[in-house]
């Protein structure tokens, strides 16, 4: 067997994150009487993904980056700040709710879980990631969830993946492979580790970074050739 040991991102790798972020903020406005569009769910998006990015490179903690996505939207939007906080609230409460499965991850997650330990790496918030995850059924195929709010350091660090390592116990990282949606924090984590690395790819992106996966796949059930 090639991998023995399988490391997966949550979000939009087998957890839809998309569809949860935008019943969350959808609902969050609806709370506050506020007009939702795509518009703002787009100037939003934009946001979050600047801010992840700047808490991966290490620049920002993960409170800061809950709270910034909203006033840079705000901003950009126009939007009074006196509510940010109880719209961030709000926000958070609502992506609990957000169970939303990528396509095949049950029956692909089922298979594997018989012939490979499989653990979760994340950088979301562990309260919001833990509810997702029992709500959504895709706990119990997992060992362990490795958040990075409980581990002190952020994807792609090495120290991430250090923590992982020393909990998962003795392994071969020549038999250990990540896969996830994000060549910032996932590839380039993957590579820091000194670990094989599957890029998620569903709506093809281009890739326009120096970073090379080991593999790109566009379907989670490729993942039956690769692994084994």
């Amino acid at each position: 067997m090639k991998y023995e040991v399988l490391l997966f991102d949550a979000d939009n790798t087998i957890l839809d994150f998309d569809k949860s972020e935008e019943q969350a903020l959808r609902w969050a406005f609806r709370d506050m009487g506020w007009e939702f569009s795509q518009y703002v769910l787009q100037v939003y998006r934009r946001n979050n993904i600047a801010q992840w990015q700047l808490f991966e490179q290490g620049k920002i903690s993960k409170s800061e980056v809950l709270i910034n996505r909203f006033v840079e939207t705000f901003k950009e939007l126009q939007m009074s700040f006196c509510d940010i906080d109880v719209v961030a609230e709000k926000y958070e409460q609502y992506l609990m709710l957000g169970f939303f499965v990528v396509p095949h991850a049950k029956e692909v997650l089922r298979c594997l879980k018989k012939t490979h330990k499989l653990y979760v790496v994340s950088n979301g918030v562990v309260t919001i990631q833990n509810s997702r995850m029992k709500g959504s059924g895709l706990e119990k195929f997992f060992v362990n969830r490795f958040v990075s709010e409980e581990v002190g350091f952020p994807k792609p660090q090495k120290q991430y993946f250090d923590y992982c390592f020393e909990h998962i116990g003795n392994v071969d990282k020549s038999k250990v492979l990540i896969i996830g949606d994000s060549l910032t924090s996932d590839i380039q984590g993957g590579i820091n580790a000194g670990i094989d690395t599957c890029w998620f790819n569903p709506a093809h992106r281009k890739n326009n970074s120096s970073l090379q996966p080991t593999f790109e796949i566009d379907d989670l059930r490729s993942l039956f050739e690769i692994v084994n």
